[in-house]
């Protein structure tokens, strides 16, 4: 069985800004450009390369294209992109998080992503859930999108498995300000603000993001009851970047941000919040010719708090059925890149990721004459390490070849849980997991080959892995309708194994085709297995108490997922101002 989806985007747009006449004049120049492959990219070799060197299929959006979108935040634009989709088809402002985890080529997951969505080469995956928080990020302040599709960014690591997508944020060198503000029915209002610094030396900028909408009602009209509400949403994202030229070779960069959500899903007793901050700094040394290296670090942390109600026969009312009051988590981590200068038709890049996750939950359940019996504490610790080396061979002055391999190695600790009655404080349940270190080998070769000016093939053979995150592995949970899914703390990763061939094609200065046809194949799949359904409550291994008419389920690495297809894009810039763009993919399902 196939499914197949088409995008048609056409657009227009005028854009006004404050800067210096200088600086207009270097924008205008960039717009002027209508030749997508010699676009810089570093997502798919983490080295700067032209988007026409790059053996697997990539997709850059640029803040030109952003501009032109009638996109209203960046899932939108997204999901103009050729494979890619999400969890479930509904707006992250009426989305509950879990809902928001990305797929790329069909290889969708649970909560947890299978494709890692980074900033400023930063994770922008949730450490624990791995699910992502896509209003996070202003989309006035991306310089441009970069996407991997498929397993052949190897460097990349532990949770790239399906793909890579990018996010650069810009780095102004001119004093601007831009203000705008949307408004719509559902009682929608959007608003955001940036204000650009900057000089020939130092650049940045700071940048704000609200939403508030009071959203629309999620089940079908024919299945409505009292209980049903419409989804509102009100969130809050604050971004600020500044960037110090210490001399024509030395970089320093910081980031930092802040996100505040508040919302309800489908009915009054499901609300849920996010609060979360992040931080980065990082040198950059070295210039283009030359050796060069890339030292990041950063540190996130976040609360959240959920709840899920039992809605009774008839949708005429509810109860609790969980409370998640706290779950907090923190993660730290840094990478280091080093290229030493080219070695004849050899481009090496090499470099070491570190990452550090601490998460526990809080959370009170079986709701009995009118209040909450158990409460459960669970958590652990996750140390994500992994090394790369990668070659960029010049095989020729048609031939580009790229290999390369990762050691990533991962160790789990402190998991544990605690299970207590609220009433009198006894503790009926106290596990300590055993702690688990593993180590993987990836890999990747790819080549490119220009057969003439306008035509180069394209082909690659990859692995990749995901690591299960701290929630798959120690947090039970029980969602609406009585279903209890038990976690694991025995599951393997997820491992790929990948084949891609593609054509590109430029028609003329304007036209540009695109062909990829893949393969790819995931073993040790972590998805929810279905143990029992029962139809009075009773008690079930390994989920314990299961309602009636509910079921128990348990995270297992479940066989093998094979996805399959080809991918088609074609785009035509008849001017600065205007794209126009189709694309079409088919994917087994």
């Amino acid at each position: 069985m196939a499914s197949a989806r088409c995008a048609l985007a056409i657009a227009f747009a005028f854009v006004a800004s404050v800067s210096s006449a200088t600086d207009m004049a270097a924008q205008q120049r960039d717009s002027a450009r209508v030749l997508p492959l010699r676009e810089l990219v570093v997502s798919a070799t983490r080295a700067e390369t032209e988007l026409a060197n790059v053996p697997v299929n990539m997709t850059v959006i640029t803040h030109d294209d952003l501009t032109r979108s009638a996109a209203q935040n960046l899932e939108d634009v997204l999901m103009e992109i050729p494979g890619l989709g999400f969890q479930r088809n509904v707006a992250s402002a009426s989305a509950h998080p879990s809902w928001q985890a990305v797929s790329l080529r069909g290889l969708g997951g649970t909560a947890a992503s299978r494709t890692l969505v980074l900033v400023d080469g930063v994770p922008l995956n949730d450490g624990y859930f791995g699910w992502v928080r896509w209003n996070e990020i202003p989309i006035e302040t991306i310089e441009r999108i970069e996407i991997v599709r498929g397993g052949g960014s190897t460097v990349w690591g532990a949770q790239s498995l399906a793909g890579v997508i990018h996010i650069i944020t810009r780095t102004p060198r001119y004093a601007g300000l831009s203000v705008g503000a949307q408004g719509g029915d559902q009682s929608t209002f959007r608003g955001d603000a940036m204000a650009t610094f900057g000089s020939n030396r130092v650049g940045g900028f700071v940048a704000a993001e609200a939403l508030n909408t009071d959203g629309y009602t999620l089940t079908t009209p024919s299945q409505r009851g009292a209980v049903d509400v419409p989804s509102s949403s009100d969130h809050v994202a604050l971004r600020g970047k500044v960037s110090i030229d210490a001399s024509e070779t030395v970089r320093f960069i910081a980031t930092g941000s802040y996100f505040d959500q508040d919302k309800i899903n489908a009915t009054r007793l499901r609300p849920n919040s996010t609060e979360a901050g992040f931080g980065q700094v990082g040198l950059r040394i070295g210039k283009p010719g030359g050796s060069r290296l890339a030292i990041n670090a950063f540190g996130q942390g976040q609360t959240y708090q959920n709840a899920i109600s039992s809605v009774a026969e008839g949708r005429d009312s509810e109860s609790p059925a969980l409370s998640q009051f706290d779950i907090p988590s923190h993660a730290f981590g840094g990478n280091l890149l080093f290229s030493p200068a080219t070695l004849g038709p050899h481009l090496l890049t090499t470099g070491v990721d570190l990452e550090t996750i601490h998460g526990e939950a809080y959370e009170d359940f079986l709701f009995r004459d009118g209040a909450f019996q158990n409460r459960r504490h669970t958590g652990g610790d996750q140390f994500l390490a992994g090394f790369f080396l990668q070659d960029i061979i010049h095989a020729s002055d048609r031939v580009e070849l790229v290999g390369g391999a990762r050691l990533d190695v991962w160790h789990n600790t402190s998991g544990f849980r605690e299970v207590s009655a609220i009433a009198t404080g006894d503790v009926d349940v106290d596990t300590d997991f055993a702690n688990r270190t593993e180590v993987r080998l990836s890999h990747n070769i790819g080549v490119r080959v220009r057969a003439s000016d306008r035509v180069s093939l394209r082909g690659s053979v990859y692995t990749g892995l995901r690591v299960p995150v701290l929630n798959e592995l120690y947090k039970p949970f029980r969602a609406a309708g009585g279903i209890v899914t038990e976690s694991n703390a025995g599951l393997d990763p997820e491992r790929l194994l990948g084949i891609e061939a593609g054509l590109d094609y430029q028609l003329s200065r304007t036209w540009l085709a695109r062909v990829t046809g893949f393969w790819n194949r995931v073993t040790d799949a972590i998805l929810d297995a279905t143990i029992l359904e029962v139809e009075t409550s009773q008690v079930v291994e390994p989920c314990g108490f299961v309602p009636a008419g509910g079921a128990c389920r348990q995270r297992q690495n479940l066989g093998t997922i094979r996805s399959a297809g080809v991918e088609t894009e074609l785009e035509f810039r008849p001017a600065p101002a205007w794209l126009i763009g189709a694309s079409l993919d088919v994917t087994p399902s």
